[in-house]
């Protein structure tokens, strides 16, 4: 099982006045003299699971990733950028199975890689990461939530991309895990929780 951080997007939804970076992946959070980007805290999360290698997806809206990517040695492949599902659906053809993880979940961890990847084996089907809406931290707003088996669930940026027509979510209990950073506020709650 490979992985593809997804790391291709506009970024429209976060106000680039707000921080000096150009491109999402590749903002800077944590602690004052550790700070990281979120492209490579995902990367070493990545690289600390049991996947056997991992890619970057960049597109035309990420030339200073795709720059950055080489500088750090990154694989990446080239997907449309035309929105997430879209990409997703162009990678299918070339990788029939794959974790897909967004490049802005700075509180991802090797065990919830580890967790989906056995999950899928278990069923063999797509799997969507997804915690419970009202685990959610108050002052972050959902990208996405579902209803599934009369549960609220909230998209997690982790997932097992398959040919499969059908899907099963795989439920964390981890609050961190929905902190994906869409927005100026999801930003500085991501940063101030870090700091």
């Amino acid at each position: 099982m490979i992985a593809i951080i997804l790391a291709g997007g506009k970024s429209s939804r976060l106000n680039r006045g707000t921080y000096t970076e150009s491109e999402k992946a590749l903002i800077t959070i944590g602690k004052r003299g550790n700070q990281k980007r979120l492209l490579d805290m995902v990367a070493e999360t990545v690289r600390e699971s049991n996947v056997e290698d991992f890619f970057v997806a960049i597109t035309k809206n990420t030339p200073k990733t795709e720059e950055y990517c080489k500088l750090a040695n990154y694989k990446t492949v080239a997907t449309p950028g035309e929105g997430y599902h879209e990409d997703l659906w162009y990678l299918l053809p070339r990788y029939p199975e794959f974790v897909s993880v967004a490049c802005d979940i700075p509180f991802l961890k090797s065990e919830h890689i580890n967790a989906i990847i056995d999950a899928y084996h278990a069923h063999r089907i797509s799997v969507t990461g997804a915690i419970p809406l009202d685990m959610l931290p108050e002052s972050i707003t959902p990208s996405h939530s579902f209803e599934y088996e009369g549960k609220e669930l909230v998209s997690c940026g982790i997932n097992v991309v398959t040919n499969s027509k059908d899907s099963i979510p795989f439920v964390f209990d981890d609050p961190l895990l929905a902190i994906n950073i869409n927005t100026d506020a999801d930003l500085s709650v991501a940063r101030s929780m870090l700091e």
